[in-house]
C-alpha cells in the first residue's frame, strides 16, 4: 500500500512520527527483505533477491509488521523495473517476435480454462458460492477485479487473500518449481561487469522515464513498466545504448517490488490466513497445472520454449512475471507482452462474462 505523509503534502517539514512511521512502515521491511534476498542468494535458489524479500516480508506482515511503499518509491521501482526488462532485448528478440501471434491466440484458451478450472474447484470442493468464486478465480488484474467484485455480492476480503496469496505463491515457487522440473534456463547475470556509460546512462533513464510516466498518466495497465521497458527495448536492440543498470540499483528494485507484493497481506491476520490457506493453495494448484497443460500444447504448436510460455502465462502481474522472466533468462518482452494483452482483454470482457456467470447486486 502506498505511503503518504500529510506534512509533507502541506509543504511541511515531515514531523518525528511521520519520520518513525516511514522506518517503521518501509526502511524496517526493506532491510528484512535485503537478508531474506541475500539468504536466498547465498543459497543458490532462482530468482533469489525477490523471492527471498518477498517471502522474508509477507512473514513480517502476517506477524503484524506495517508495510507501506511510499507512492514515489513504488513508482521509481516500477520504472527501474521495465529498464532492466528492456536491456534484455537483442536483435534477436524481434526475429523471434514472428512466433508470437500463435502464443497470443492461446490466451484465448487458457483465460477461460483457468477461471473454469479454479471456479470448480472453490465451489465443488470449498463450498465458495458463485460471486466469490468467480472473482477469486480471474488471472491478475487484482485492482481491476477487485472494483468489480465491490460491486458485486462476494467476499471482497476473501478474494484478495486468495488473488494476493496466488500472486505470492507464484513468484516465490514458480522459479523453483520450473527449475526442478528442468523448464528454466540458467539465471542471467542481474547486471553487467562493464564500467557505466554515464552519457548512455543518462539517456537511458530519461527517454525510460518519460515514456514510462506517459504511459502510467494514459492509464496502460502496468503503464510505467511496460513503458519503461518498451523506450529500454528500443534504445538497447537498435544499439543507441550498450549501457546496463548497476547490480546494486537491480537488486534495489528486486526488493521493493517484494516489499510491494508482500504488502497486499497488511491486514490479514494469521486466523484468517489459516482459514483460507486450503483453498488458496487449491486454487493456486488448479491454475498452475491448467495453465502448464495449456502452455504445453502451445509451446509444441509454436515451437517455443515450454518454460518461457509457461512464465508468460502465469496467472500473475505484468511487472511480476516480467522481473521473473528476466533474472531466468526467459525473454521479459514476450512475457510482458502475453500479460500485457491478457489484460487488457479482461478489462474489456470481464464486466460481460460477470453478468453471464452470475448474478448482479440489485
Amino acid at each position: 500500500m502506498p505511503w503518504r505523509c500529510g506534512s509533507c503534502e502541506a509543504g511541511r517539514v515531515p514531523s518525528l512520527a511521520a519520520i518513525r512511521t516511514l522506518v517503521r512502515s518501509f526502511v524496517l521491511p526493506c532491510l528484512i527483505g535485503l537478508a531474506g534476498g541475500f539468504a536466498f542468494d547465498r543459497l543458490g535458489l532462482p530468482a533469489a533477491w525477490l523471492s527471498g524479500a518477498l517471502i522474508a516480508v509477507t512473514i513480517g506482515t502476517l506477524a503484524g509488521l506495517p508495510v507501506r511503499v511510499p507512492g514515489p518509491v513504488a513508482t521509481a521501482g516500477f520504472l527501474l523495473i521495465g529498464i532492466v526488462m528492456g536491456s534484455a532485448v537483442t536483435p534477436d528478440t524481434l526475429r523471434l517476435m514472428l512466433s508470437w501471434p500463435i502464443s497470443m491466440a492461446g490466451l484465448v484458451v487458457l483465460v477461460p480454462a483457468i477461471v473454469g478450472g479454479i471456479m470448480v474447484y472453490l465451489v465443488r470442493i470449498e463450498r465458495f458460492d458463485r460471486e466469490t468464486a468467480f472473482f477469486a478465480s480471474i488471472p491478475g488484474a487484482l485492482n481491476y477485479v477487485m472494483a468489480l467484485t465491490l460491486d458485486s455480492r462476494a467476499d471482497a476480503r476473501v478474494v484478495a487473500v486468495i488473488q494476493s496469496f496466488r500472486l505470492v505463491l507464484l513468484v516465490a515457487a514458480l522459479p523453483s518449481l520450473m527449475a526442478l522440473a528442468g523448464l528454466g534456463a540458467a539465471a542471467r547475470p542481474i547486471a553487467g561487469n562493464a564500467p557505466v556509460h554515464w552519457t548512455e546512462m543518462a539517456l537511458l533513464v530519461a527517454f525510460s522515464v518519460s515514456c514510462g510516466l506517459g504511459m502510467e498518466r494514459l492509464r496502460v495497465p502496468g503503464g510505467a513498466t511496460v513503458g519503461a521497458m518498451l523506450a529500454s527495448a528500443v534504445l538497447h536492440a537498435s544499439g543507441l545504448v550498450t549501457a546496463l543498470v548497476p547490480e546494486p540499483v537491480v537488486i534495489g528494485g528486486f526488493i521493493v517490488m517484494g516489499v510491494l507484493i508482500a504488502g497486499r497481506f497488511a491486514g490479514t491476520s494469521l486466523a484468517e490466513l489459516r482459514l483460507l490457506l486450503r483453498a488458496s493453495v487449491g486454487a493456486f494448484l488448479v491454475g498452475t497445472a491448467v495453465t502448464a497443460v495449456v502452455a504445453t500444447a502451445v509451446a509444441l504448436v509454436a515451437g517455443l520454449p515450454v518454460g518461457k510460455v509457461i512464465l508468460a502465462y502465469a496467472p500473475g502481474g505484468i511487472e511480476a512475471m516480467a522481473v521473473l522472466a528476466f533474472v531466468l533468462d526467459m525473454d521479459p518482452a514476450f512475457v510482458g507482452a502475453h500479460h500485457l494483452v491478457r489484460f487488457v482483454g479482461i478489462a474489456v470482457l470481464l464486466p460481460l462474462a460477470a453478468r453471464m456467470v452470475i448474478r448482479r447486486k440489485a
